[in-house]
């Protein structure tokens, strides 16, 4: 007897509605199980940071709303979308025979400020468009938060950090392409006019001798550790010229440390995206101190309090095992991204305070000052949630540092909110 083809079509996509509510199903179970696994690698420890440092009845401070219900269908999307990217085992050798094929026929365009808006450079670096932005409103803030550290009798300083497209030498991208410079050049502008001190550290890569797009690894968005160093022994040179501290840059020359390198070990957020197919992975290095050290590190979203050598900084198990599309070994270096974290150099008397407000790419660059002063605290305001002010009020910091590259203005007005 023959099936009627509107019975045949009707089976056929009740089975295709049960496949995908399987998915589903078995996906909420494995992101259940990821966000667990997440929550007890990045936060074990749940602080309340606004009961540590409460916010003042003045202030006006951006609140993070909480996530909205997702739609039925908005729901059923994500769900698979997650499924797909994060528990298919062939998911990437789809998109790696995807990007082989874009690779064979040549093709090299991304949309500007898109997901994947990612292109190599002719030496193999993975460049990231981004779009013109308005900086005007994180510009206000830093001149609004320089009168306040002002007040309360810290100095501040601006340091604004490279990425990997380079404005003398990426002249096709740069500002054709590519706006983080262009974005970078008009905030700087205005913080000059505001009056707040700032560092360009484009510009001192380059005083330096260094070569640009070989101080970041490849297939990232982050500087290599060796650059980081060479950035916290430029920050020690800051403080000993420019402020008049007694401070020893030379303490961080490159001859005073050892080298562990993992070759070929790390593929960056970049990398993932295009694949293996498009890219190779980078070589990533753990540098530790020859000479004496002892620190008192304190990580209280990660349930950290210990005293020990500067190995401690290191959380090993993202160097090991390798994984390519899983592992992030950058992440090694002070466990990630903090909500704070607080240094203590035990070897150090000089008494002097240093508090960084930075994203990920200082990771590799505050435990190495941290080795040049007594005091050392860390903010990053993507996790933290109480307030700047206050904890400047209790802690006393001798010179507040706002650290991000070059294309963090414009992007997220909470980065600038220090309230």
């Amino acid at each position: 007897m023959k099936m009627k083809p509107e019975r045949f079509t009707a089976i056929f996509f009740l089975a295709v509605i049960m496949s995908l509510m399987s998915l589903v199903i078995y996906s909420r179970v494995q992101r259940t199980e990821y966000t667990r696994e997440m929550s007890a690698v990045e936060f074990p420890v749940s602080v309340d940071w606004e009961k540590r440092y409460p916010f003042s009845d003045s202030s006006t401070h951006i609140v993070t709303p909480p996530p909205q219900e997702l739609s039925t269908f908005d729901y059923i999307k994500q769900s698979l979308e997650e499924y797909t990217s994060k528990y298919l085992e062939d998911y990437y050798r789809i998109v790696e025979a995807e990007r082989m094929y874009e690779e064979l026929i040549g093709w090299n365009v991304a949309p500007i400020g898109g997901y994947n808006s990612i292109v190599r450079a002719d030496d193999g670096s993975l460049i990231a468009l981004v779009m013109s932005k308005d900086v005007s409103h994180d510009a206000g803030a830093m001149r609004d938060f320089k009168a306040f550290c002002r007040e309360n009798g810290t100095e501040l300083l601006y340091m604004n950090l490279p990425l990997n497209v380079c404005k003398s030498e990426d002249a096709g991208i740069n500002g054709v392409f590519d706006y983080i410079n262009p974005n970078a050049d008009r905030f700087l502008a205005m913080l000059k006019d505001y009056g707040v001190k700032y560092y360009d550290f484009r510009e001192i890569l380059h005083e330096d001798g260094m070569n640009h797009h070989a101080s970041f690894f490849r297939t990232d968005h982050h500087w290599k550790p060796e650059t980081g160093l060479w950035a916290a022994r430029r920050l020690l040179r800051i403080f000993r010229d420019d402020y008049g501290w007694n401070v020893d840059p030379e303490i961080l020359d490159p001859e005073n440390f050892n080298y562990t390198v993992y070759p070929e070990w790390f593929l960056g957020s970049r990398g993932k995206k295009v694949t293996l197919s498009r890219t190779t992975p980078d070589d990533i290095t753990l540098i530790y101190p020859k000479f004496d050290n002892l620190i008192h590190w304190e990580v209280p979203a990660a349930g950290l309090d210990v005293s020990g050598d500067f190995s401690v900084i290191y959380e090993m198990r993202h160097i090991e095992p390798k994984d390519y599309y899983r592992q992030n070994p950058y992440a090694a270096y002070k466990y990630a991204d903090q909500p704070l974290s607080r240094i203590h150099n035990l070897m150090n008397h000089g008494g002097k305070r240093v508090l960084f407000i930075h994203a990920s790419l200082s990771n590799c660059v505050v435990p190495f000052v941290a080795l040049g002063i007594e005091y050392t605290d860390e903010i990053d305001l993507r996790h933290f949630t109480g307030s700047v002010e206050t904890f400047i009020r209790t802690e006393r910091p001798d010179i507040v540092i706002v650290a991000y590259n070059s294309e963090v203005p414009g992007t997220d007005d909470r980065l600038y909110d220090f309230s």
